[in-house]
């Protein structure tokens, strides 16, 4: 049985009923007892549906079922508000800084999110399955086979105390507030009424649906009563039920009325269900759900009720409130024997599982770090890309929707988390950031440059065939393409200079100074079919451009993060060659150990639009998490993007995409491939910066990403932004 950790609250004292005819119930010899009935349970960890893969969603629901199933005798099932105190996330990340800088983004960082946990809208809330017992005995055996069974299944609970159910009825019982109870409501320290879901539900629930009730203020509590019925019980419940349908059918024949659909259903229902039983495969049970709503006034009272009863009309259920059974539908919702019914509704093993009321409301990953907020409750966005199938992830979206800022907070929480971050800046948006990072920032086409040729980090055996295949690529791409005489001549030529540096597959010779791209010219002109390759080549050896790729030092091994720059490459057709060639030097710093690692490629739709680079990302997506790495895309010509021959299966090497402000043309394109609904689309066109929809895995939300005021004037490309930085580090000088 795993465990949860969480706060244990005080001790409290008996509680005094508040209504006359209230329930009495009292801690006694360290039990708590509710009208002589000894009370137990369990918390129920929240489901992250949303995080699901439809596979996995299942499986978690088939094992919900079976749970239920196993507990042959009435329970209830009792979801409260609740807090998520930030310190939880925060106290993780915080044992991972490392330095002054790190603990000084931490702080902004924390402020934030502080920021955001207060300003959610939906309440996070808490599921307990609580039972009933009439001796100590009987309890410990109901709690130790139910603990058995959730541990068989998978699921994560965490046994209550005592002290802590008596708290639960004490709250939801307002224990301490007299209340005067009339026709249609409580009343106290404020308005309380109880509502319960009628017999009339949908003819198929989808997981977690009764979740979007949980949205409108002021719900105090939802609790559902459930009551398994025996076998043979149930047999007869069905059998009625479906002979009660085939007469029906035969009256309306004798009257030669239309077949009627929703009779239809129920008769199809009832088979289905009836079999089921029989053959053991389910359980039917009576279902009593009732929710406590409170507000200040009658007037907010009215329009929460309205509010909740046509959010439920929209998930195909109606909801009548509890006239003059007031203080019974309140009872129903206090931890202890189960009252007089309200409105109970047969479900089978599969419908109830899908009406849980553990589902999470948020994306919280807490090893993770923040994302943003989502657009329907303004609950925070926690995810660890580390923690799903594939740690890559892809931006998509249009000039000045948010890209940049988005991959630039990315970098720095990936930072404060110890992972190393690496990264090609084809426009110099990210020199700000690394500055304050401590990293380093490489600037080609001023006065760095890279020595593609040179092994960086550890090596292997296999690290000499890497290489070849890698240059083999950036040549290629230098010399516009390779005709199929030329690719041979090619490798000779390469092998050659490397054997000619004494560099060999041993790791012992990778250490040795490296040939260069004027070596491999020099050998490729002797080749018989080399002769027009290196003419191509030479402008890039020898010529205009040789200054990019003559270092004659390895790249620097930064150890938190290295930037390469692009922004002094004017010629676009050589800042898309220096690009590729920067991602393939950032690639052996990849593979050369497993520590976390992030590579982020802004503006990578230039780099697609060449066959070798296409074909090099693509790996990179495919291989990243092989090496504890994550990838990071971000373009903003979409439709080109998806157009390559490679786009469409880096996209799907992507467990988190987030699709931010398009054009039409661009939304269209987006349409047809993640199969967006109009809203959605719609969304996409008219987003601001920072709006739009967040992928994780086949699950999607709306989502607004959200940055400190530090990341965004690391970060901001604005010019009016950078005037104004500028502006203020200007010291004017002292004319006395």
């Amino acid at each position: 049985m795993s465990r949860l950790r969480l706060p244990m609250p005080a001790r409290p004292k008996a509680a005094a009923p508040v209504i006359d005819g209230w329930p009495r119930a009292a801690i006694e010899d360290d039990a708590f007892r509710v009208d002589g009935r000894l009370m137990g349970g369990f918390e129920l960890a929240p489901l992250s549906l949303e995080l699901m893969a439809e596979t996995e969603r299942d499986a978690a629901l088939d094992g919900l079922a079976a749970f239920e199933d196993a507990i042959a005798r009435p329970y209830l099932l009792l979801s409260v508000p609740t807090d998520r105190p930030p310190h939880e996330h925060l106290a993780i990340l915080e044992e991972r800084l490392d330095g002054r800088r790190a603990a000084s983004g931490f702080s902004a960082y924390a402020a934030l999110y502080r920021e955001l946990c207060a300003a959610a809208t939906r309440p996070l809330r808490r599921t307990y399955l609580l039972l009933d017992a009439a001796s100590g005995p009987e309890l410990g055996r109901l709690i130790a086979t139910t603990a058995r069974v959730a541990e068989e299944r998978g699921l994560v609970i965490r046994e209550v105390a005592a002290d802590e159910i008596a708290r639960l009825w004490s709250d939801v019982g307002r224990v301490g507030i007299p209340h005067r109870v009339g026709i249609h409501a409580g009343e106290g320290d404020g308005l309380l009424t109880a509502l319960a879901l009628s017999r009339r539900w949908p003819a198929e629930v989808a997981p977690g649906w009764l979740s979007g009730l949980f949205a409108v203020p002021g719900i105090a509590a939802v609790a559902m009563r459930v009551r398994p019925l025996p076998r043979a019980e149930a047999m007869g419940f069905l059998t009625t039920r479906l002979r009660q349908v085939r007469a029906a059918e035969r009256l309306a024949a004798e009257r030669g009325e239309l077949a009627d659909v929703e009779r239809e259903r129920l008769g199809a229902t009832a088979t289905d269900a009836r079999r089921a039983v029989h053959a053991g495969a389910g359980r039917i049970s009576f279902v009593d759900t009732v929710l406590l709503l409170e507000a200040p006034d009658r007037t907010t009272l009215a329009e929460r009720t309205e509010a909740l009863r046509l959010e439920a009309r929209s998930l195909g259920v109606d909801l009548e409130t509890a006239t003059f059974r007031i203080t019974d539908a309140w009872a129903a919702a206090l931890p202890g024997p189960a009252p007089r019914p309200i409105a109970e509704r047969n479900l089978d093993s599969g419908s109830l599982a899908a009406s849980l009321l553990n589902v999470a409301s948020d994306l919280y990953e807490p090893a993770g770090h923040l994302y943003g907020r989502a657009r329907t409750t303004g609950a925070p966005i926690i995810l660890d890309r580390f923690s799903h199938a594939s740690h890559n992830a892809i931006v998509l979206g249009q000039t000045g929707t948010g890209k940049t800022m988005f991959s630039g907070a990315e970098m720095h929480r990936c930072f404060l988390r110890g992972v190393r971050v690496l990264a090609v800046d084809p426009l110099g948006d990210y020199r700000r950031l690394a500055s304050a990072l401590g990293g380093t920032y490489l600037e080609l086409g001023a006065s760095d440059g890279l020595n593609p040729f040179a092994f960086v980090g550890a090596t292997t055996e296999r690290s000499l065939s890497a290489k070849l295949a890698m240059l083999d690529r950036l040549l290629a791409a230098m010399a516009g393409g390779l005709s199929r005489d030329e690719r041979p001549a090619l490798d000779r030529a390469l092998r050659a200079a490397y054997t000619a540096a004494g560099i060999s597959p041993d790791p012992a010779t990778h250490g040795r100074h490296p040939p260069t791209l004027a070596d491999v010219v020099e050998r490729l002109a002797a080749e018989p079919e080399g002769g027009p390759l290196a003419r191509r080549l030479e402008r890039w050896a020898i010529g205009s451009l040789a200054g990019l790729f003559a270092a004659t030092e390895p790249l620097p091994a930064d150890r938190r993060a290295l930037v390469v720059g692009l922004a002094a490459i004017g010629d676009p057709e050589v800042r898309d060659v220096a690009q590729l060639a920067a991602l393939s030097v950032l690639w052996d710093l990849v593979r050369a150990d497993l520590a976390p690692k992030l590579v982020v490629v802004d503006e990578a739709w230039k780099v697609m639009r060449q066959a070798s680079g296409a074909d090099f990302i693509e790996e990179l997506a495919r291989s990243a998490r092989h090496y504890h790495a994550g990838l990071q895309l971000a373009t903003q010509d979409i439709v080109e993007f998806l157009r390559s021959p490679f786009g469409e299966a880096i996209v799907k090497q992507c467990d988190l995409r987030v699709l931010l402000g398009q054009t039409p043309e661009g939304a269209d394109a987006l349409v047809r491939f993640f199969d967006l609904t109009a809203p959605e689309r719609r969304a996409l066109v008219h987003a601001r910066p920072g709006e739009g929809l967040l992928f994780v895995g086949r699950s999607h939300t709306g989502f607004e990403a959200v940055v400190s005021r530090r990341e965004y004037a690391m970060l901001t490309s604005r010019p009016a932004d950078l005037v104004a930085q500028s502006q203020l580090k200007y010291e004017p000088p002292d004319s006395s």
